[in-house]
């Protein structure tokens, strides 16, 4: 007979636990980050043994202590009003901004009921409200020679979740609802960039030190098209897979890889772990061979839903005769930098290698975003590359 520490958590079992977090919600014990962050360990929970440890620490409700007033106002005239960090919200909210700024983070506060009603009123000034991710909102109003913007990002609403409901009226102001990922979601996002970054690095680096002949993937006009990819949030899945299946999981990403680069008669330079470096004669080489490493892990991530991979992938391209210390220099890095500012899922290309490939009228391009890049001054322009799952 299996230890609870091996036994799967049933439906029901998490349910309960999911039940006990939006009670513990409603009641103020629990902030909306600590609910959605508590939820996701829940669902994420492979045994009854870690489901138990998601509510071990909670008190029962009638051990609950006395807590300080909600807060029902937060209001800017001519000035800024912020809330922030761990606050108290009633079940109504009331946002006033006139010629000043209000700025209300919801993600660390307590709720009191599991519905809060927001009211968000901006004249001649601005109003932003900051939910965490996966919480159910609504938002509702009207804008008078202003503006009411919802930019709430589209990821699964987690169970049990409490409803925040904003009513807004915008004159000559605008009013804005955003979500972002939990404290706790964000300082992790923020150590896999950085560990992305790193990674990318240590290949570019790598290569700069090598100096591999690249003349023979040049174009008659001495360019040679540069990749760089890895997998999103390696870090994350490692943890949650244990190392040895993790690396089971990387030699299948290569591989997946190379079968792709081979057919595009591309060249592997570097490979260190998940992060690759290749190079292409021909811009539209590496546009096509991106899009095919894309379209591959859409299939393998349909063929496996408990490991779905996202891959990130960065473009450019450089001189490689005529200006052989810059390829090794800014056109590696940049290309580097290109891939670390990308998602899971996206393809990234520089404005010159989209002038090169877009030519053919092969390939669809999304608008232009503009972005800084680690250790390259001023601004960069860099465009996603549209692709589609194969049918």
């Amino acid at each position: 007979m299996l230890e609870k520490s091996a036994v799967p958590p049933s439906d029901a079992e998490r349910d309960h636990a999911v039940a006990t977090l939006r009670t513990h919600c409603a009641d103020g014990r629990l902030t909306l980050d600590e609910f959605a962050d508590r939820v996701s360990a829940a669902i994420q929970a492979r045994t009854s043994a870690e489901l138990a440890t998601v509510t071990a620490d909670l008190p029962p409700a009638q051990l609950d202590q006395e807590r300080p007033p909600a807060t029902a106002w937060v209001v800017a005239v001519m000035c800024g009003a912020k809330r922030r960090g761990r606050w108290r919200m009633g079940e109504q909210v009331n946002a006033f901004a006139f010629w000043g700024g209000c700025h209300l983070d919801l993600r660390a506060a307590e709720m009191t009921t599991p519905v809060v009603h927001v009211s968000a009123v901006a004249i001649m000034g601005g109003i932003e409200i900051v939910v965490p991710e996966g919480v159910q909102v609504e938002v509702d109003g009207i804008p008078l020679m202003g503006g009411i913007e919802r930019r709430i990002r589209d990821v699964p609403t987690l169970p049990g979740t409490p409803v925040i409901k904003v009513k807004a009226f915008a004159f000559w102001g605008g009013v804005t609802v955003r979500s972002k990922p939990s404290r706790t979601n964000e300082q992790r996002a923020i150590g896999e960039e950085d560990r992305r970054s790193r990674s990318l690095e240590r290949v570019a680096a790598a290569v700069q030190e090598e100096r591999p002949d690249l003349s023979r993937d040049a174009m008659p006009d001495g360019t040679v098209t540069i990749l760089f990819s890895d997998i999103e949030d390696f870090t994350g899945l490692t943890e949650r897979l244990g190392d040895l299946r993790a690396q089971d999981i990387v030699r299948a990403h290569n591989e997946i890889v190379r079968a792709q680069v081979a057919t595009c008669g591309g060249r592997e330079v570097k490979s260190q772990g998940d992060s690759f470096m290749v190079s292409f004669a021909g811009a539209w080489r590496g546009v096509r061979c991106a899009i095919g490493i894309q379209r591959a892990f859409s299939e393998w991530s349909e063929k496996h839903p408990e490991t779905p991979l996202r891959v990130r992938i960065g473009l450019h391209t450089g001189e490689a005769i005529r200006e052989e210390d810059d390829l090794f220099g800014r056109s590696v890095i940049l290309a580097a930098r290109i891939a670390a500012s990308a998602e899971g899922g996206t393809i990234l290309v520089s404005s010159l290698l989209k002038e090169l490939a877009d030519s053919s009228g092969e390939f669809r391009f999304g608008e232009p975003r503009r972005t800084a890049l680690k250790g390259l001054s001023g601004e960069h322009v860099v465009y996603p590359v549209e692709w589609e799952a194969d049918e």
